[in-house]
């Protein structure tokens, strides 16, 4: 199943995130959390603008990470995602996990 908080056209870069997430690594679970509320006013969102789509908590399970490790992982998130961050994204929180993974687990967010 795959849950997705809704999206907006007010909302780019979440919208490419999930559509650039989607497309690359076909996964089973995308949650995407956009945080900058949360950072308001500090280095990473200097406008202190809270719906600046600067700090992003991603959890996606994709069968796609069988056989690789957290750090090969967050790299396939990091090139999907090069030009969301090189645009404004400051910080990505990631929890990426293979369906194995996923079903011993909790829950996603």
């Amino acid at each position: 199943m795959l849950r997705r908080m809704s999206t907006t056209a007010l909302r780019p870069f979440y919208s490419r995130i999930q559509t650039k997430l989607t497309e690359g690594l076909t996964p089973l679970t995308l949650v995407i959390k956009d945080e900058s509320f949360m950072h308001a006013g500090h280095s990473g969102n200097p406008s202190g603008d809270p719906d600046a789509e600067t700090h992003f908590k991603v959890e996606v399970v994709s069968a796609q990470f069988e056989g690789k490790p957290a750090v090969a992982r967050h790299r396939m998130v990091y090139a999907l995602l090069d030009q969301e961050i090189k645009d404004g994204v400051h910080a990505l929180s990631l929890k990426t996990k293979t369906p194995a993974e996923a079903e011993k687990g909790p829950k996603p967010l």
